[in-house]
């Protein structure tokens, strides 16, 4: 398994992530399309997820 760190600014219209791992960032829509195509982008599945507020 590997670890990998990701980034995430949160605005109301917007998810900014950045992966560490490789450097490449991504902005999502913050609806519910822009939530699938992030989980789609950290291409882990069974990733853990962990949110703050």
């Amino acid at each position: 398994m590997t670890n990998d760190t990701i980034g995430v600014d949160i605005s109301k219209d917007h998810l900014d992530a950045h992966r560490m791992s490789d450097g490449k960032s991504q902005r999502f829509d913050n609806d519910k399309a822009g939530h699938s195509a992030f989980i789609g982008w950290l291409g882990l599945p069974g990733a853990r997820i962990v949110t703050s507020r």
